[in-house]
């Protein structure tokens, strides 16, 4: 031979899918049920068959007495069968309907071939002998019990029947009820019984490829259908959805996916956000120090202290950003520095008031402070709560309008103290609420960087805010502006 070639796949390596499984499965239970009917239906017609051809040979039976009781009768004794057994076998013959077999007993009854052959039939199953009989079963018994005609098989006799001369019983007849199907008739007639089971249980068989094959498929369209989800979602398409399955686990599971999708989705649609972003914010700068620093080399601009200022903030605005990613991709990895201990909030808000005061009087905006004076002791991170208040008072200040006013109101309740920071317009659209969290998010794309810092803000305070197992919203102001509101536990309440 030239080559390997293989003509057959290796049988290890073949792999069934879910919708053969399924068709397999629905097909060998289908066959287990027929099979099972099958064999049941065969078992009990044997059995109602065998005992429907008793009731017919027991029928004959009392036909075959009463010409035995009339034999008798005439002949007052037994003596003359006994000669002559051949009269029972006509008599035998006279009992069955008209026909072959009626007609070729009566006619070959006196060959004594025959009635050798009924008074001892053979064993083997030769091929030329006469078909089997019910005579063969039968007895002949005198009142004495004595065998007149017939054998006797094993220790029992049949059912008898009694023949009666003159009201006293003068002998008995019997036949034993058959054991299997002899006669030819009766074995054609099983035959073909049999053969029409066996073509119903064919039948079965197709018609259960028939409807097993299309169920399967329909059954096993919803798992190809994620299949499909699952391999674009794998090769990087978001976009693509399940869409609904039924209400059934399957329709469960696509939900999930599509919720998974829609997940991955939004992510990857923030990820590309946020580079695009995250570079955006890098160019601010960095064109800012290039700009400074080509002046220098060109000698445009002489070194002194503007130019170091300059320098110097463009440096630091970019450590800010970078300490800023640092933060929450540390939160995004649970890993946030958090070392808390008990904090008198009310102090730390009013530190952070008074060290903002200056900046928001040079943009003209008016700081009141309300606090109430119950304790407002929390057990947090210093630092991060500090970070946190300043964050939300800088954006209050830098995005209020001239002459406008930032409130701030510290209440405190049995388990939790709130910090309420509210300004006058500008406003934020509905629409926007929702997003001020989100990472390098602004209401105006456009706003000048220097004012609108690196947008990164109000991302790093809700995770400060989460760390401390607090809560903390943004709505509208009743006086036009932002409300921000932020809630953290006493701290009484973590321990």
């Amino acid at each position: 031979m030239k080559g390997n070639i293989k003509i057959f796949p290796n049988i290890n390596t073949m792999k069934l899918s879910i919708q053969y499984k399924v068709f397999t499965a629905m097909l060998c239970a289908t066959l287990a049920v027929a099979g099972c009917m099958v064999f049941v239906i065969q078992w009990s017609f044997d059995r109602q068959f065998l005992e429907y051809v008793d009731i017919q040979e027991q029928q004959g039976i009392k036909q075959q007495a009463q010409l035995l009781e009339a034999y008798y009768e005439k002949y007052q004794g037994w003596q003359t069968l006994i000669d002559n057994p051949v009269v029972v076998l006509e008599m035998y013959a006279l009992t069955l309907p008209e026909g072959g077999r009626r007609d070729w007993l009566l006619d070959n009854a006196k060959q004594r071939a025959l009635l050798d052959w009924v008074m001892n039939p053979p064993k083997g199953d030769g091929e030329t002998r006469p078909p089997r009989l019910p005579i063969l079963r039968t007895l002949l018994l005198d009142n004495e019990q004595k065998l007149l005609f017939g054998q006797k098989r094993g220790d029992q006799f049949p059912p008898l029947t009694p023949i009666m001369s003159r009201e006293k019983q003068v002998g008995s007849f019997g036949l034993y009820s058959p054991q299997t199907i002899s006669e030819t008739n009766q074995v054609l007639f099983v035959k073909k019984q049999k053969l029409i089971i066996l073509m119903v249980g064919i039948a079965a068989f197709f018609i259960s490829i028939g409807i097993s094959l299309p169920l399967s498929f329909h059954l096993t369209k919803p798992i190809r259908r994620i299949s499909r989800a699952a391999k674009k979602l794998i090769s990087g398409d978001y976009a693509t959805r399940v869409g609904k399955n039924g209400k059934d686990e399957l329709g469960r599971l696509s939900q999930d996916i599509d919720t998974l999708a829609a997940t991955l989705e939004e992510n990857e649609t923030q990820r590309i956000q946020l580079v695009s972003d995250i570079a955006h914010e890098l160019r601010t700068p960095l064109t800012s120090l290039r700009g400074e620093i080509e002046a220098l080399q060109d000698g445009i601009r002489k070194p002194g202290q503007r130019t170091y200022d300059n320098l110097h903030q463009g440096v630091m605005r970019l450590s800010r950003l970078v300490e800023d990613l640092y933060d929450l991709s540390r939160s995004d990895q649970g890993i946030l520095s958090i070392f808390p201990e008990d904090l008198d909030f009310y102090s730390l808000v009013e530190h952070e008031i008074d060290s903002i005061r200056y900046e928001a009087e040079r943009a003209g905006v008016g700081l009141i402070f309300n606090a109430t004076q119950h304790p407002s002791v929390v057990y947090g991170d210093k630092q991060r709560l500090q970070q946190l208040v300043s964050n939300l008072l800088t954006n209050s200040v830098h995005y209020t309008d001239e002459e406008g006013e930032v409130k701030v109101t510290i209440q405190s309740s049995a388990s939790s103290i709130q910090l309420d920071i509210q300004d006058t317009e500008p406003g934020v659209p509905d629409e926007a609420l929702p997003q001020l969290f989100n990472r390098l998010y602004r209401v105006d794309q456009s706003r000048n960087r220097d004012l609108g810092g690196s947008g990164l803000g109000l991302s790093i305070c809700i995770q400060i805010v989460k760390a401390h197992n607090g809560t903390i919203t943004a709505k509208h102001s009743p006086v036009g502006g932002l409300w921000m509101q932020v809630t953290l536990p006493h701290a009484q309440e973590l321990l």
